[in-house]
């Protein structure tokens, strides 16, 4: 199992790492800088690749070694997965040797058993890396080897350069590797990698866009504390956001900032859902709060040019509407390019690592009294009973007469819906199936029918703003604001009789 946490630094920066405190060594105890030269082998069609698998041989002097790595979790940039490595005599893979490592019934362990597999193999890329390794023990007897690497990864088609800091645990807890990537980065700017040196390869051979990753359910046990429901929905709402930053960075597909925004709120409703029994440290939700806004301002626009545009287009003032268009869409890619640069950002890196330190440490637990650490470790059950009651009656107190709510309290209700909705979809797998879904899909299509009206608000919003700096899109804007009001006042009976349905029913428990 190799456990590694990948940031990224400026190249200029490397040196100024290697003279730092922590990471200088007595003389002599570290080994001079070496050329690593690895090769990785697939088949003409790319097989391991799209096993999720890399295979390669490393060259380290006079010695060969061959490593077949596994699809694993990443999370805030720590790499967890199986690695099998052992030596070979030449330079090519010797695939016999996994054979006893890999399971046959796996479609890695398939393919290493074709014999056709090893006749077709042929070098696809190679990485080219000059590598300094620092061995850190820390006072807590974990063991780590700090890597500064700088070099390429080298294809027919292409090659790209590589400067970053790999920290690998040894010996010890995965915690301690946040730690010290939170000390190097208060030395010099890093940011999460979110793409191993193979997944870099295998990008200069294929045109892969990473697609936008949705919540998975919650599972939770009946014999769960509180303290063990909340580790488990705190890190499926991160590996929701963690899996869409790849998507965010490369730029290409908005969805990936509406799903690492859906992960965002997922995991900031967690947090308050959880507040009185676990506190979250100090300036965290300031700092949720400030990343889920960078990526808000591309959603918004993006909603706008897309679905909401695309309705006011179809009544007949398409060369109206086009303008308006084509000046949102211009707005939105800004906006996704600085959603993309906010995500490599050092105050970015610094939030997704404070939070994986403080929920790996259970660092809540830190000056909480007997009697609180005996309220964490209640069934989780009774706690989920309590909280979906509390928030269903909140919910109901806010949408009294919701259609005629005015804009404000109206989006106070749809806030309301949504924590019950996650609260529900988090809690669901302790509550009996059919009352979930019957309830989720009562609320679901409430809650669908508020955030169209909050979309039609907040279009109004960027509609009155479009004109300053697209006069071109004056008239057009002006249509779409008076299309999506009277499409708001069309919609009133319909959002009453949702209203009245939900309102019919009682919280799963």
């Amino acid at each position: 199992m190799e456990r590694e946490l990948k940031l990224r630094i400026p190249t200029q920066d490397l040196e100024k790492l290697r003279r730092a405190p922590l990471l200088v060594q007595p003389k002599g105890a570290v080994d001079a800088p070496r050329l690593l030269t690895s090769t990785y082998f697939d088949t003409p069609e790319l097989a391991f690749h799209w096993c999720k698998a890399s295979l390669r041989v490393r060259a380290v002097g006079n010695e060969r070694v061959q490593t077949l790595k596994l699809e694993g979790s990443v999370q805030a940039g720590l790499f967890d997965r199986d690695e099998f490595e052992m030596p070979v005599d030449g330079d090519t893979p010797d695939l016999k040797l996994l054979q006893d490592q890999i399971s046959a019934d796996t479609d890695c362990g398939r393919l290493i058993r074709d014999e056709a597999t090893a006749a077709r193999l042929k070098p696809v890329f190679v990485t080219r890396i000059n590598r300094s390794a620092i061995p850190l023990r820390l006072p807590s007897g974990d063991e780590l080897e700090v890597a500064l690497d700088e070099g390429t990864v080298d294809a027919e088609s292409g090659s790209v350069p590589i400067a970053a800091v790999e920290l690998e645990l040894k010996h010890g807890q995965p915690e301690s590797l946040y730690g010290i990537a939170l000390e190097l980065l208060e030395i010099v700017p890093l940011c999460i990698d979110h793409l191993s040196k193979a997944d870099l390869g295998y990008e200069l051979l294929v045109a892969e866009h990473s697609d936008a990753v949705k919540a998975q359910p919650v599972h939770l046990n009946k014999r769960d504390s509180v303290e063990d429901a909340f580790c488990n929905i705190a890190r499926n709402c991160l590996d929701q956001v963690h899996a869409n930053e790849r998507g965010v960075v490369s730029g290409h597909d908005p969805s990936s900032v509406h799903q690492m925004r859906v992960g965002l709120r997922r995991l900031r409703s967690a947090l308050d859902l959880f507040a009185k029994v676990i506190p979250a440290y100090p300036g965290l939700d300031d700092e949720l709060r400030w990343i889920a806004s960078e990526l808000g301002a591309a959603r918004d626009w993006e909603v706008l040019a897309g679905s909401t545009l695309e309705h006011a287009g179809t009544s007949g003032n398409e060369d109206e509407i086009l303008p308006v268009r084509q000046a949102c869409e211009l707005i939105a890619v800004n906006n996704r390019q600085r959603a993309a640069a906010v995500v490599q950002s050092d105050r970015y890196t610094r939030l997704a690592l404070q939070l994986a330190l403080w929920l790996n440490r259970k660092g809540w637990r830190d000056g909480m009294s007997d009697k609180q650490r005996e309220g964490i470790g209640r069934p989780a059950g009774q706690f989920a009973a309590e909280v979906l009651r509390r928030r269903h009656r909140k919910l109901i107190e806010r949408g009294k007469r919701l259609a005629d709510l005015d804009d404000h309290r109206r989006h106070r209700a749809r806030i309301a819906a949504k924590k019950v909705r996650y609260a529900t979809e988090f809690f669901a797998s302790l509550c009996p199936r059919r009352a979930v879904r019957h309830y989720v899909d009562a609320l679901t299509e409430l809650q669908d029918d508020l955030g169209w009206r909050n979309d039609a608000v907040v279009a109004d919003q960027l509609l009155k703003l479009l004109p300053r700096t697209s006069p071109q899109a004056t008239s057009g804007a002006a249509f779409a604001r008076g299309y999506l009001a009277s499409r708001v006042a069309a919609d009133h009976q319909a959002l009453r009789k949702r209203w009245k349905r939900f309102r019919r029913l009682s919280p799963p428990h």
